[in-house]
């Protein structure tokens, strides 16, 4: 704790813990340094956390971008990120973005809820994740080696808000394991080491898995309650990666509660990686990481022709 303390004094840090959302984007933050492959960063939010919070009484057109750690966009400065790009080629557009570093759909709509009358956008502009079915269920979650956030976190379960802690081991380790940041971090690396030499639950996991199926299920009744908070308000909708378990998933949802999906927004950055375009910091991965500007601005440029293609940037 005391190593934290200081480290958090001379570089402070990105997330804050939140009884609410279970953590939080830190708010008022402004960084300048050297972040890996990345080079060097220009990171900074506003008094709510928002990557970008642009001014509610504009006449333009208001698209408020909510999303987890890509959309928190850690990984590019200020002004590159794929919501930077609608705003630069489009002069009618007014952003609000905010992104939580592991967030689940329930905190997603959990900052839906608390900003939506405040901003009164004309777009929600929604990014998924395919961690997003893991995370959302509890039991799926605690399983997972691969996508446990070690984080006490709301879950919604039978139509009511819980939160709770994800633990993987019962009794006083798991206590420990929750209640030491040391013993948390030794949980979190042992975790790393599982994942290497045998896998996770993400391994099994199929559309006709009873966890998936359950988990499926509740990030549909989530965006059920995104719906009914926003009306009429029109929500599109992509996913940054595309894993086998996932299916159609996402995009049935989408079509169940009226939300444009655009498809193939992974498929296409895989496809640029793989023809030597650097867009993460692991050019020598199979995988796609988190996108650097080159990234970003690509994935932009795709949201905004769908945008386009499907009208919904109407002039006021």
């Amino acid at each position: 704790r005391g190593f934290y303390f200081i480290k958090n004094k001379i570089n402070p840090r990105e997330m804050n813990f939140s009884e609410y959302l279970g953590w939080e984007t830190t708010p008022n933050v402004f960084s300048k340094a050297i972040y890996g492959a990345y080079g060097e960063i220009i990171y900074s939010t506003d008094k709510f956390g928002f990557r970008v919070f642009g001014d509610t009484k504009t006449k333009k057109f208001k698209i408020f971008v909510i999303g987890d750690s890509f959309t928190m966009g850690h990984t590019v400065s200020d002004g590159n990120t794929f919501y930077d790009y609608l705003k630069e080629n489009n002069n009618n557009i007014e952003l609000f973005a905010y992104g939580g570093g592991g967030y689940g759909s329930l905190q997603e709509y959990m900052i839906l809820d608390k900003y939506y009358d405040m901003i009164k956008p004309d777009i929600i502009l929604w990014q998924f994740n395919s961690n997003d079915i893991i995370n959302n269920d509890y039991e799926l979650e605690s399983t997972s080696y691969s996508n446990n956030n070690h984080m006490t976190r709301p879950y919604y379960n039978n139509g009511q808000i819980e939160w709770l802690y994800p633990k993987q081991d019962d009794g006083w380790i798991g206590n420990l394991f929750q209640s030491s940041y040391l013993f948390r971090l030794l949980n979190i690396r042992g975790n790393i080491f599982k994942v290497k030499n045998s896998g996770s639950i993400e391994d099994e996991l199929s559309e006709n898995h009873p966890l998936f199926i359950r988990s499926a299920n509740i990030t549909s009744e989530i965006m059920g309650l995104v719906r009914k908070k926003i009306g009429d308000t029109q929500i599109v909708a992509f996913s940054t990666d595309t894993e086998k378990y996932l299916g159609n998933t996402f995009s049935n949802i989408c079509e169940k509660y009226g939300i444009y999906y655009i498809n193939g927004i992974p498929e296409q950055v895989k496809k640029a990686k793989d023809s030597g375009v650097r867009l993460d910091a692991h050019p020598d991965r199979n995988d796609v990481g988190h996108w650097n500007n080159i990234g970003h601005y690509m994935v932009g440029e795709i949201i905004l022709e769908h945008l386009m293609k499907w009208d919904l940037l109407i002039t006021k």
